[in-house]
């Protein structure tokens, strides 16, 4: 068995690039996998408005090897993945499929052979289609069905993988299924299952996180929110109001499970404001009070600026279709508040805002307010490229804006933020769900039209430099 560190204190920086399951593997079919919602979804032309799946991907399920090798020549030494829950379980519950198994096992003994710490996330967005017939995560049973889940995943992958993730992102995964409403099952404004959705992921998380302290192995296990630095417009109006609202919508009923083993106190008095309710489970303090996280991994894209309530009923805006869309992202949350918009800070061909200072009020908020636990940051830049005759991108615009959001991370860590390692949003271009392949976020470009043929960018070496401040 390979020796884990005893803590974070005891690891190296981590100092990777992140990908998953759906957006990268492709294969939807091989192996034994089962059906995923994903792959339902995007079989429905008048749901999937760019019309682009996700089947072959970036074809890392046949590429991997390729893939790690470049990771470990551009001087990473992790790699954060998730398993696909239906390429394990076929029924999202029940006979475990070998050959989905085999396949981990050989990509994590891969990762190892070539120096890349694996960092398995068990859940990225793509649940088992039997489970979503079931109700998905709108149904308490599903905390259940994931625990199960992860339960078979360390019984067969915990004696070599030591850094962990139960959930990706809850909030925002749930955001874009039942608020946003364009990922599946594509509710428009569904403030109850928003909120019911969250808080069954993090009980299956907690009771997830149980399990692996239960079984005693080595390593860590946490969770991965999208984090939303609040900050209040000028002239709003009781800002102390707006911004406790703001933040409980985006931040707290992930944060405070995760970090403190509790629901946020405030659950009750903003479920009540809201003109809605959680099916909670008997006993869930207990069940969240043994299931706290050793770590957390913070997703730093963007900030929200926010504002008083103007009195227009709940919305959400948001811009899938790029630079040919004058959309851009923002929300109505009745009777709370509502996001603002900055035209002195610049935005990307997709509507959101490009603000890195927000990566230091993060971290520093996360030390401030949550305990300052061991914190692994991720964040990336998605753009339309390129590339020239040889297939290469001079990526200088994303090295620019991920360079500065760097350089605000180790300003926390010199200010004592539990900073333990970067993730950069993504190994190789991929599947952007339903932006398709057209945003790329990648350190390394794939030609989905010459055989997904790999071509590291600019960005892939200036990666590879930049990490070098973080081992000396």
């Amino acid at each position: 068995m390979r020796e884990a560190p005893t803590s974070f204190a005891n690891r190296p920086f981590i100092w990777g690039s992140a990908n998953s399951a759906y957006q990268c593997e492709g294969a939807w079919n091989e192996g034994g996998k089962g059906l995923g919602e994903w792959d339902y979804f995007n079989a429905i032309p008048h749901m999937n408005v760019n019309g682009i799946d996700g089947r072959q991907a970036s074809d890392f399920y046949h590429r991997f090897r390729e893939d790690i090798a470049l990771m470990a020549q551009g001087g990473q030494n992790s790699i954060r993945l998730s398993t696909s829950w239906s390429r394990i379980l076929p029924e999202g519950r029940g006979t475990v499929n070998e050959e989905g198994v085999a396949f981990y096992n050989e990509l994590i003994d891969c990762c190892i052979e070539c120096g890349v710490e694996p960092n398995i996330t068990l859940f990225q967005y793509d649940l088992p289609y039997a489970i979503a017939c079931e109700g998905g995560w709108s149904n308490v049973a599903t905390a259940d069905a994931f625990s199960e889940y992860a339960r078979v995943c360390f019984e067969r992958f915990g004696d070599r993988v030591f850094l962990w993730s139960t959930v990706d992102e809850p909030q925002y995964y749930s955001y874009c299924a039942n608020f946003l409403g364009i990922y599946p099952p594509c509710h428009k404004l569904d403030m109850q299952s928003f909120l019911q959705w969250q808080y069954v992921q993090m009980l299956g998380s907690a009771k997830a996180i149980k399990i692996y302290h239960d079984m005693g192995l080595p390593g860590a296990i946490g969770v991965i929110h999208h984090d939303c630095n609040v900050e209040v417009a000028p002239g709003t109006e009781d800002p102390e109001r707006v911004y406790r609202a703001a933040d409980f919508f985006y931040n707290r009923l992930i944060l405070c499970p995760a970090v403190f083993g509790s629901l946020p106190p405030e659950t009750d008095e903003m479920l009540e404001a809201l003109g809605t309710y959680l099916y909670r489970v008997p006993g869930d303090e207990e069940i969240f009070a043994e299931g706290v996280v050793d770590f957390l991994s913070l997703n730093v894209f963007c900030r929200k600026y926010v504002t008083s309530w103007h009195g227009a009923p709940s919305n959400a805006s948001g811009n899938v279709k790029g630079a040919g869309s004058k959309s851009v992202e923002g929300q109505i949350v009745a009777p709370l508040f509502q996001t603002a918009y900055d035209s002195t800070v610049e935005h990307n061909q997709w509507g959101r805002e490009l603000l890195p200072r927000i990566m230091y009020s993060s971290l520093m908020r996360i030390k401030n307010e949550y305990g300052n636990p061991p914190v692994v940051a991720e964040n990336g830049h998605g753009a339309y490229e390129v590339p020239d005759e040889n297939g290469y991108v001079a990526d200088d615009d994303r090295i620019r804006v991920i360079g500065s959001f760097i350089d605000y991370l180790e300003q926390a860590k010199r200010e004592g933020a539990n900073v333990c390692g970067y993730y950069y949003w993504c190994t190789m271009d991929l599947y952007s769900w339903i932006n398709g392949y057209e945003k790329r976020y990648g350190l390394v470009r794939v030609d989905f039209d010459d055989d997904f043929r790999r071509i590291p960018k600019k960005s892939w070496s200036w990666f590879r430099e930049r990490g070098k401040r973080f081992k000396s």
